[in-house]
């Protein structure tokens, strides 16, 4: 099969025929009908999240199963689904309590560019073995665990912009309801426009949410405000000020950090209410730091949490219901389409702010 193959940190990647193994236990193998292209992969290419080359990046798709490898009975040839970024092993002491998006066993091998078993199953025709990023999916086929997906319904198994759902919005679901508990009613401010932030905005308005978007691309916030949000514009002042003067000088309930970077954190800190919750999901950089206004933290009895994704088995058939119902559009983010041979292209469409969220069509 064909793949994008990632030699060495900030290259172009190599679109060439690679080897791929039988699924083992507990393991699917996919054809590839659509994949994302996240700002997640980009940290990847340039080795601030190091995953060792060469490896195949990619980690959100539309597939159609082609075998499973035992172990697997919920799912069959044939069944068209979505991908998780996430991987639960089922087994662990963060699986048991129902934190599979914490799952300890995932949280060794995801940087190690491995299944879960600790193995590849890719490799070279020279017989040099490959490393995947959460699932090596800008290629024509993937082994990935069984775990990791959720089946599409008729009627939604036809459309690849549905490929996001297993990060952009798994994320969102993830950040919204599972972390902030976002009531109806509530102010939720996102810092960022990119997929993730979007997602954001159409997660918590479907939840009953007043919502505002903080960006800087002024297409982008045109988009965020078709999806009902308000929108400031960090470029044309002071982002924080505006955010206190459509809550009545309270700030959001709810802040959203969805960049990743020191002064998109401290802003969420600043742009919060008294008593509010600020929910980081932005990704920096492994190994970086970012300093918190403490003193407004501690006297305002803010909450500062981390969420990273959802839960594959419970939050993502969710997240595809809520699609199906209507209420969540990722149609309105997927408007760029490219061929593998044009992989390098949509890096760069990302890369650059052009495009929200590129596919990949294998």
């Amino acid at each position: 099969m064909k793949a994008a193959v990632l030699d060495k940190y900030g290259d172009p990647l190599l679109v060439e025929d690679v080897e791929l193994g039988k699924p083992k236990d507990g393991e699917v193998r996919l054809r590839v009908k659509a994949a994302g292209v996240c700002h997640s992969d980009l940290l990847a290419i340039d080795g601030s999240t190091p995953i060792p080359p060469p490896f195949i990046p990619g980690h959100e798709a539309v597939a159609e199963v082609l075998e499973v490898g035992p172990g697997v009975d919920n799912l069959h040839p044939g069944d068209v689904v979505v991908t998780s970024f996430i991987w639960p092993c089922g087994r662990c002491r963060n699986c048991a309590r129902g934190l599979e998006n914490l799952c300890e066993r995932f949280s060794e091998v995801r940087l190690k560019g491995v299944l879960l078993d600790g193995t590849t199953r890719l490799k070279r025709k020279n017989g040099e073995y490959l490393r995947v990023f959460l699932g090596g999916l800008w290629a024509e086929e993937a082994v990935v665990p069984a775990t990791a997906v959720a089946r599409l319904p008729k009627g939604l198994d036809n459309r690849p912009e549905l490929a996001m759902l297993g990060c952009a919005f798994l994320t969102a679901y993830g950040a919204v309801v599972n972390s902030a508990s976002v009531k109806p009613g509530e102010t939720v401010a996102v810092i960022g426009t990119g997929g993730v932030g979007l997602a954001v905005v159409q997660v918590a308005k479907a939840l009953g949410a007043k919502v505002i978007a903080v960006g800087r691309n002024p297409e982008k916030l045109k988009l965020a405000r078709e999806m009902g949000a308000e929108t400031v514009n960090i470029r044309e002042g002071d982002a924080v000020a505006e955010v206190r003067k459509l809550t009545d000088g309270r700030g959001a309930d709810v802040v959203i950090e969805a960049v990743g970077s020191e002064s998109t954190i401290d802003m969420a800190v600043e742009m919060v209410s008294v008593g509010g919750r600020v929910v980081i999901v932005g990704l920096m950089p492994v190994g970086s730091k970012a300093p918190i206004h403490v003193a407004r933290v501690v006297r305002g009895g803010i909450s500062v949490i981390g969420s990273y994704g959802a839960r594959p088995r419970v939050d993502l058939p969710r997240v595809i219901d809520l699609v199906a119902r209507g209420l969540l559009k990722p149609e309105l983010l997927a408007r760029d389409y490219y061929k593998l041979e044009e992989v390098n292209d949509a890096v760069e469409a990302l890369r650059s702010g052009r495009s929200i969220r590129p596919i990949i069509l294998p």
